[in-house]
Protein backbone atom coordinates (compact mmCIF):
# COMPACT_ATOMS: atom_id res chain seq x y z
CA UNK A 1 0.00 0.00 0.00
CA UNK A 2 2.83 2.40 0.95
CA UNK A 3 4.66 1.54 -2.27
CA UNK A 4 1.53 2.24 -4.32
CA UNK A 5 0.92 5.56 -2.50
CA UNK A 6 4.51 6.69 -3.05
CA UNK A 7 4.28 5.81 -6.75
CA UNK A 8 1.04 7.81 -7.04
CA UNK A 9 2.68 10.79 -5.33
CA UNK A 10 5.70 10.71 -7.68
CA UNK A 11 3.47 10.45 -10.77
CA UNK A 12 1.26 13.33 -9.53
CA UNK A 13 4.25 15.61 -8.95
CA UNK A 14 5.79 14.65 -12.32
CA UNK A 15 2.55 15.36 -14.23
CA UNK A 16 2.03 18.64 -12.37
CA UNK A 17 5.61 19.75 -13.11
CA UNK A 18 5.28 18.78 -16.77
CA UNK A 19 1.97 20.61 -17.26
CA UNK A 20 3.20 23.70 -15.39
CA UNK A 21 6.37 23.75 -17.50
CA UNK A 22 4.47 23.36 -20.78
CA UNK A 23 1.82 25.98 -20.05
CA UNK A 24 4.14 28.44 -18.31
CA UNK A 25 6.95 27.95 -20.83
CA UNK A 26 4.57 28.55 -23.71
CA UNK A 27 3.25 31.74 -22.10
CA UNK A 28 6.81 32.97 -21.35
CA UNK A 29 8.04 32.40 -24.89
CA UNK A 30 4.96 34.05 -26.38
CA UNK A 31 5.48 37.09 -24.13
CA UNK A 32 9.08 37.37 -25.35
CA UNK A 33 8.01 37.00 -28.98
CA UNK A 34 5.42 39.72 -28.45
CA UNK A 35 8.09 42.10 -27.06
CA UNK A 36 10.37 41.27 -29.98
CA UNK A 37 7.55 41.89 -32.45
CA UNK A 38 6.97 45.33 -30.91
CA UNK A 39 10.66 46.20 -31.40
CA UNK A 40 10.57 44.99 -35.01
CA UNK A 41 7.47 47.10 -35.66
CA UNK A 42 9.31 50.21 -34.44
CA UNK A 43 12.29 49.41 -36.68
CA UNK A 44 9.91 48.65 -39.58
CA UNK A 45 8.22 52.05 -39.17
CA UNK A 46 11.52 53.85 -39.73
CA UNK A 47 12.52 51.49 -42.54
CA UNK A 48 9.32 52.19 -44.48
CA UNK A 49 9.82 55.95 -44.09
CA UNK A 50 13.40 55.70 -45.39
CA UNK A 51 12.33 53.58 -48.37
CA UNK A 52 9.64 56.13 -49.18
CA UNK A 53 12.21 58.97 -49.29
CA UNK A 54 15.46 57.27 -50.43
CA UNK A 55 17.15 60.54 -51.47
CA UNK A 56 16.65 61.98 -47.98
CA UNK A 57 17.17 58.76 -46.03
CA UNK A 58 18.87 60.21 -42.93
CA UNK A 59 16.41 63.09 -42.54
CA UNK A 60 13.46 60.74 -43.06
CA UNK A 61 14.79 58.36 -40.42
CA UNK A 62 15.37 61.09 -37.80
CA UNK A 63 11.94 62.63 -38.49
CA UNK A 64 10.24 59.23 -38.21
CA UNK A 65 11.91 58.54 -34.83
CA UNK A 66 10.86 61.96 -33.49
CA UNK A 67 7.29 61.85 -34.81
CA UNK A 68 6.62 58.33 -33.50
CA UNK A 69 8.56 58.94 -30.23
CA UNK A 70 10.58 55.76 -30.85
CA UNK A 71 13.46 54.81 -28.56
CA UNK A 72 15.86 53.94 -31.39
CA UNK A 73 19.52 54.59 -32.13
CA UNK A 74 20.43 55.70 -35.66
CA UNK A 75 23.95 55.49 -37.03
CA UNK A 76 25.68 55.84 -40.39
CA UNK A 77 28.38 53.43 -41.62
CA UNK A 78 30.43 54.60 -44.60
CA UNK A 79 31.87 52.38 -47.31
CA UNK A 80 35.20 52.62 -45.51
CA UNK A 81 33.64 51.17 -42.33
CA UNK A 82 33.58 54.39 -40.29
CA UNK A 83 30.47 54.63 -38.06
CA UNK A 84 28.84 57.81 -36.75
CA UNK A 85 25.89 57.89 -34.34
CA UNK A 86 23.31 60.43 -35.56
CA UNK A 87 20.54 59.77 -33.02
CA UNK A 88 20.97 58.36 -29.51
CA UNK A 89 18.52 56.38 -27.36
CA UNK A 90 18.59 54.53 -24.03
CA UNK A 91 20.73 51.91 -25.74
CA UNK A 92 24.40 52.05 -24.80
CA UNK A 93 25.39 51.44 -28.40
CA UNK A 94 28.74 49.61 -28.75
CA UNK A 95 28.90 49.98 -32.52
CA UNK A 96 29.19 47.34 -35.26
CA UNK A 97 32.66 46.07 -36.09
CA UNK A 98 31.81 43.72 -38.96
CA UNK A 99 30.44 44.77 -42.35
CA UNK A 100 29.32 41.13 -42.74
CA UNK A 101 26.80 41.60 -39.90
CA UNK A 102 25.57 44.77 -41.57
CA UNK A 103 24.87 42.94 -44.82
CA UNK A 104 23.04 40.16 -42.93
CA UNK A 105 20.74 42.78 -41.47
CA UNK A 106 19.75 44.20 -44.86
CA UNK A 107 16.95 41.65 -45.28
CA UNK A 108 15.53 41.63 -41.74
CA UNK A 109 16.43 42.72 -38.19
CA UNK A 110 18.99 40.59 -36.34
CA UNK A 111 19.92 40.45 -32.64
CA UNK A 112 23.36 40.98 -31.15
CA UNK A 113 23.88 39.52 -27.65
CA UNK A 114 26.53 41.26 -25.57
CA UNK A 115 26.80 43.27 -22.36
CA UNK A 116 24.45 45.76 -24.05
CA UNK A 117 22.33 43.51 -26.26
CA UNK A 118 20.48 45.12 -29.15
CA UNK A 119 18.54 44.38 -32.33
CA UNK A 120 19.23 46.25 -35.55
CA UNK A 121 18.30 46.57 -39.21
CA UNK A 122 20.58 47.93 -41.94
CA UNK A 123 19.48 49.93 -45.00
CA UNK A 124 21.77 50.66 -47.93
CA UNK A 125 21.38 54.30 -48.95
CA UNK A 126 22.60 56.45 -51.82
CA UNK A 127 26.38 56.43 -52.22
CA UNK A 128 26.82 52.90 -50.90
CA UNK A 129 26.68 53.86 -47.19
CA UNK A 130 24.56 52.02 -44.63
CA UNK A 131 21.96 53.42 -42.24
CA UNK A 132 21.69 51.42 -39.00
CA UNK A 133 18.44 51.37 -36.96
CA UNK A 134 19.02 49.76 -33.52
CA UNK A 135 16.94 49.11 -30.40
CA UNK A 136 18.00 47.92 -26.93
CA UNK A 137 17.10 44.37 -25.86
CA UNK A 138 17.88 44.96 -22.18
CA UNK A 139 14.25 45.35 -21.11
CA UNK A 140 13.16 42.36 -23.22
CA UNK A 141 15.89 40.15 -21.73
CA UNK A 142 15.08 41.39 -18.22
CA UNK A 143 11.38 40.57 -18.67
CA UNK A 144 12.24 37.15 -20.06
CA UNK A 145 14.49 36.31 -17.08
CA UNK A 146 11.82 37.56 -14.67
CA UNK A 147 9.18 35.41 -16.38
CA UNK A 148 11.46 32.37 -16.16
CA UNK A 149 11.88 32.96 -12.41
CA UNK A 150 8.12 33.32 -12.05
CA UNK A 151 7.68 30.07 -13.99
CA UNK A 152 10.03 28.31 -11.58
CA UNK A 153 8.10 29.71 -8.61
CA UNK A 154 4.77 28.71 -10.17
CA UNK A 155 6.05 25.18 -10.79
CA UNK A 156 7.14 24.88 -7.15
CA UNK A 157 3.72 26.11 -6.00
CA UNK A 158 1.97 23.66 -8.36
CA UNK A 159 4.10 20.81 -6.99
CA UNK A 160 3.21 21.98 -3.49
CA UNK A 161 -0.48 21.82 -4.41
CA UNK A 162 -0.01 18.29 -5.75
CA UNK A 163 1.74 17.23 -2.54
CA UNK A 164 -0.99 18.93 -0.52
CA UNK A 165 -3.72 16.96 -2.28
CA UNK A 166 -1.72 13.76 -1.87
CA UNK A 167 -1.32 14.33 1.89
CA UNK A 168 -4.94 15.42 2.22
CA UNK A 169 -6.39 12.34 0.56
CA UNK A 170 -3.90 10.07 2.33
CA UNK A 171 -4.97 11.46 5.69
CA UNK A 172 -8.60 10.91 4.82
CA UNK A 173 -7.79 7.33 3.92
CA UNK A 174 -5.82 6.79 7.12
CA UNK A 175 -8.79 8.02 9.14
CA UNK A 176 -10.67 5.02 7.80
CA UNK A 177 -12.85 6.12 4.89
CA UNK A 178 -15.53 3.53 4.31
CA UNK A 179 -16.16 2.04 0.87
CA UNK A 180 -18.99 4.45 0.05
CA UNK A 181 -16.94 7.55 0.87
CA UNK A 182 -13.96 6.23 -1.06
CA UNK A 183 -16.14 5.51 -4.09
CA UNK A 184 -17.54 9.05 -3.92
CA UNK A 185 -14.02 10.50 -3.74
CA UNK A 186 -12.93 8.50 -6.78
CA UNK A 187 -15.89 9.75 -8.78
CA UNK A 188 -15.07 13.29 -7.73
CA UNK A 189 -11.42 12.94 -8.77
CA UNK A 190 -12.49 11.38 -12.07
CA UNK A 191 -14.74 14.31 -12.84
CA UNK A 192 -12.10 16.81 -11.70
CA UNK A 193 -9.45 15.22 -13.95
CA UNK A 194 -11.92 15.26 -16.85
CA UNK A 195 -12.62 18.97 -16.33
CA UNK A 196 -8.88 19.69 -16.23
CA UNK A 197 -8.27 17.54 -19.33
CA UNK A 198 -10.72 19.58 -21.42
CA UNK A 199 -8.86 22.94 -21.23
CA UNK A 200 -5.52 21.15 -21.54
CA UNK A 201 -6.70 19.53 -24.79
CA UNK A 202 -7.69 22.95 -26.14
CA UNK A 203 -4.34 24.49 -25.12
CA UNK A 204 -2.41 21.57 -26.65
CA UNK A 205 -4.37 21.80 -29.91
CA UNK A 206 -3.81 25.51 -30.40
CA UNK A 207 -0.15 25.17 -29.35
CA UNK A 208 0.45 22.56 -32.07
CA UNK A 209 -1.26 24.69 -34.73
CA UNK A 210 0.72 27.79 -33.71
CA UNK A 211 4.05 25.96 -33.52
CA UNK A 212 3.51 24.40 -36.98
CA UNK A 213 2.47 27.72 -38.51
CA UNK A 214 -0.99 26.44 -39.42
CA UNK A 215 -2.57 29.73 -38.33
CA UNK A 216 -1.13 32.21 -40.79
CA UNK A 217 -3.80 34.91 -40.45
CA UNK A 218 -3.24 37.43 -37.64
CA UNK A 219 -6.92 37.26 -36.67
CA UNK A 220 -6.69 33.47 -36.29
CA UNK A 221 -3.55 33.78 -34.15
CA UNK A 222 -5.19 36.42 -31.96
CA UNK A 223 -8.25 34.22 -31.51
CA UNK A 224 -6.01 31.26 -30.64
CA UNK A 225 -4.10 33.24 -27.99
CA UNK A 226 -7.43 34.42 -26.55
CA UNK A 227 -8.74 30.85 -26.29
CA UNK A 228 -5.53 29.65 -24.65
CA UNK A 229 -5.71 32.51 -22.14
CA UNK A 230 -9.38 31.82 -21.29
CA UNK A 231 -8.70 28.09 -20.79
CA UNK A 232 -5.77 28.85 -18.46
CA UNK A 233 -8.03 31.16 -16.43
CA UNK A 234 -10.63 28.41 -16.29
CA UNK A 235 -8.04 25.96 -14.94
CA UNK A 236 -6.95 28.51 -12.32
CA UNK A 237 -10.57 28.90 -11.18
CA UNK A 238 -11.03 25.14 -10.99
CA UNK A 239 -7.85 24.64 -8.95
CA UNK A 240 -8.88 27.48 -6.61
CA UNK A 241 -12.26 25.80 -6.03
CA UNK A 242 -10.62 22.43 -5.44
CA UNK A 243 -8.29 23.97 -2.86
CA UNK A 244 -11.22 25.60 -1.07
CA UNK A 245 -13.07 22.28 -0.96
CA UNK A 246 -9.95 20.62 0.42
CA UNK A 247 -9.68 23.33 3.08
CA UNK A 248 -13.33 22.94 4.05
CA UNK A 249 -12.88 19.18 4.28
CA UNK A 250 -9.97 19.44 6.72
CA UNK A 251 -10.71 18.75 10.39
CA UNK A 252 -8.73 21.73 11.66
CA UNK A 253 -10.91 24.35 13.42
CA UNK A 254 -12.05 27.48 11.56
CA UNK A 255 -12.06 30.81 13.40
CA UNK A 256 -15.72 31.70 13.95
CA UNK A 257 -17.08 35.07 15.07
CA UNK A 258 -20.45 36.70 15.55
CA UNK A 259 -21.59 38.02 12.17
CA UNK A 260 -24.57 40.16 11.17
CA UNK A 261 -25.80 38.07 8.25
CA UNK A 262 -28.24 40.84 7.28
CA UNK A 263 -25.37 43.24 6.52
CA UNK A 264 -23.52 40.52 4.63
CA UNK A 265 -26.50 39.60 2.42
CA UNK A 266 -27.45 43.26 1.89
CA UNK A 267 -23.94 44.12 0.64
CA UNK A 268 -23.98 41.27 -1.90
CA UNK A 269 -27.55 42.12 -2.94
CA UNK A 270 -26.53 45.75 -3.59
CA UNK A 271 -23.64 44.61 -5.80
CA UNK A 272 -25.90 42.17 -7.63
CA UNK A 273 -28.51 44.87 -8.28
CA UNK A 274 -25.84 47.29 -9.53
CA UNK A 275 -24.52 44.87 -12.18
CA UNK A 276 -27.87 43.29 -13.12
CA UNK A 277 -30.12 46.26 -13.81
CA UNK A 278 -32.41 44.27 -16.16
CA UNK A 279 -33.52 41.93 -13.37
CA UNK A 280 -36.47 42.51 -11.08
CA UNK A 281 -35.02 42.09 -7.59
CA UNK A 282 -37.18 41.54 -4.50
CA UNK A 283 -35.37 41.83 -1.15
CA UNK A 284 -36.84 41.05 2.26
CA UNK A 285 -34.25 41.05 5.04
CA UNK A 286 -34.97 40.94 8.76
CA UNK A 287 -32.97 43.48 10.77
CA UNK A 288 -29.92 42.16 12.59
CA UNK A 289 -29.88 38.41 11.94
CA UNK A 290 -26.68 37.26 13.65
CA UNK A 291 -24.93 33.90 13.29
CA UNK A 292 -21.70 32.44 14.61
CA UNK A 293 -19.51 31.60 11.63
CA UNK A 294 -16.65 32.33 9.24
CA UNK A 295 -17.09 35.69 7.51
CA UNK A 296 -14.87 34.65 4.58
CA UNK A 297 -16.71 31.38 3.96
CA UNK A 298 -20.20 32.87 4.35
CA UNK A 299 -19.22 35.59 1.89
CA UNK A 300 -18.21 32.86 -0.55
CA UNK A 301 -21.49 31.01 0.00
CA UNK A 302 -23.60 34.07 -0.87
CA UNK A 303 -21.31 34.98 -3.76
CA UNK A 304 -21.64 31.48 -5.24
CA UNK A 305 -25.43 31.65 -5.06
CA UNK A 306 -25.49 34.90 -7.03
CA UNK A 307 -22.79 33.71 -9.47
CA UNK A 308 -24.88 30.63 -10.27
CA UNK A 309 -27.86 32.87 -11.05
CA UNK A 310 -25.79 35.06 -13.39
CA UNK A 311 -24.33 32.01 -15.19
CA UNK A 312 -27.42 29.87 -15.53
CA UNK A 313 -30.41 32.20 -15.92
CA UNK A 314 -31.44 34.74 -18.58
CA UNK A 315 -30.28 38.35 -17.91
CA UNK A 316 -33.88 39.44 -17.27
CA UNK A 317 -34.89 36.55 -14.96
CA UNK A 318 -36.33 37.85 -11.65
CA UNK A 319 -34.58 37.18 -8.32
CA UNK A 320 -35.92 37.07 -4.78
CA UNK A 321 -33.86 37.23 -1.57
CA UNK A 322 -35.29 36.69 1.89
CA UNK A 323 -33.66 36.41 5.32
CA UNK A 324 -35.54 35.87 8.56
CA UNK A 325 -35.20 34.30 12.00
CA UNK A 326 -36.87 30.98 12.63
CA UNK A 327 -36.62 30.15 16.32
CA UNK A 328 -32.96 29.57 17.12
CA UNK A 329 -32.08 29.45 13.44
CA UNK A 330 -31.71 31.87 10.53
CA UNK A 331 -33.33 31.06 7.21
CA UNK A 332 -31.81 32.44 3.97
CA UNK A 333 -33.65 31.83 0.68
CA UNK A 334 -32.30 32.95 -2.72
CA UNK A 335 -34.66 32.24 -5.64
CA UNK A 336 -34.54 32.90 -9.37
CA UNK A 337 -36.88 32.75 -12.35
CA UNK A 338 -34.52 30.77 -14.55
CA UNK A 339 -34.91 27.28 -16.07
CA UNK A 340 -34.24 25.56 -12.75
CA UNK A 341 -32.80 22.05 -12.35
CA UNK A 342 -33.86 18.61 -13.58
CA UNK A 343 -36.42 16.93 -11.33
CA UNK A 344 -33.82 14.46 -10.04
CA UNK A 345 -31.57 17.30 -8.85
CA UNK A 346 -34.02 18.62 -6.23
CA UNK A 347 -33.15 16.96 -2.95
CA UNK A 348 -32.84 18.00 0.67
CA UNK A 349 -29.28 16.75 1.16
CA UNK A 350 -26.50 17.87 -1.17
CA UNK A 351 -23.25 15.91 -1.14
CA UNK A 352 -20.10 17.94 -0.55
CA UNK A 353 -18.39 15.87 -3.22
CA UNK A 354 -21.18 16.41 -5.76
CA UNK A 355 -20.34 15.27 -9.26
CA UNK A 356 -19.73 17.96 -11.85
CA UNK A 357 -22.75 19.03 -13.91
CA UNK A 358 -21.26 19.42 -17.43
CA UNK A 359 -24.25 21.37 -18.72
CA UNK A 360 -23.81 23.93 -15.93
CA UNK A 361 -20.04 24.24 -16.03
CA UNK A 362 -18.42 23.93 -19.45
CA UNK A 363 -20.93 26.03 -21.36
CA UNK A 364 -20.96 28.80 -18.76
CA UNK A 365 -17.25 28.83 -17.97
CA UNK A 366 -17.64 27.78 -14.32
CA UNK A 367 -15.84 24.95 -12.57
CA UNK A 368 -19.05 23.07 -11.78
CA UNK A 369 -18.08 23.04 -8.09
CA UNK A 370 -20.23 25.97 -6.96
CA UNK A 371 -22.94 23.89 -5.29
CA UNK A 372 -20.35 21.57 -3.75
CA UNK A 373 -18.67 24.56 -2.12
CA UNK A 374 -22.00 25.90 -0.86
CA UNK A 375 -22.78 22.48 0.63
CA UNK A 376 -19.35 22.26 2.28
CA UNK A 377 -19.71 25.72 3.88
CA UNK A 378 -23.21 24.91 5.17
CA UNK A 379 -21.88 21.64 6.59
CA UNK A 380 -18.97 23.49 8.21
CA UNK A 381 -21.53 25.71 10.01
CA UNK A 382 -23.66 22.69 11.03
CA UNK A 383 -26.51 24.04 8.93
CA UNK A 384 -28.98 22.58 6.46
CA UNK A 385 -29.13 23.08 2.69
CA UNK A 386 -32.14 22.43 0.49
CA UNK A 387 -32.72 22.86 -3.24
CA UNK A 388 -36.34 23.20 -4.26
CA UNK A 389 -38.45 24.66 -7.03
CA UNK A 390 -38.91 28.38 -6.75
CA UNK A 391 -42.27 30.17 -6.89
CA UNK A 392 -40.59 32.27 -9.59
CA UNK A 393 -40.23 29.16 -11.75
CA UNK A 394 -36.53 28.43 -11.30
CA UNK A 395 -34.31 27.29 -8.42
CA UNK A 396 -34.62 28.17 -4.74
CA UNK A 397 -31.53 27.69 -2.57
CA UNK A 398 -32.56 27.41 1.08
CA UNK A 399 -29.85 27.75 3.73
CA UNK A 400 -30.61 27.30 7.42
CA UNK A 401 -27.95 28.28 9.97
CA UNK A 402 -27.89 28.26 13.76
CA UNK A 403 -27.76 31.62 15.54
Amino acid sequence: MKKSSSKFAIISIFVTTLLSGLIGGYATIEARNSDLKHIDQSISTVTQRVNTFPTEAISAAILSVEEESLDLTLSLITQEGLETVINESHLIYPGINSIVEVRKALAAPISVQSNNSYRFRAIEIAGGDYLIIASSLDELNSNFKSNLKNLGGFTLVADGVAIFFYIFFLRRHNRGLDAKALDRMQKFLGDASHELRTPLTVIKGYNEMLSKGQLSEESDRTRAFSRVSSEIERMEGLIHDLLLLAELGESRPTTFEEIDLTDLVQAHANDFALFNKDRKLAISLEDICTVNGSREHLNRLIQNCFSNIVRHTPPSAPVSISLKSKGKKVNLVIEDGGPGLPESAYRSEISVMNRFDPSRSRDSGGSGLGMSIIAAIVQEHNGDLELRKSDLGGLAVVVELAK
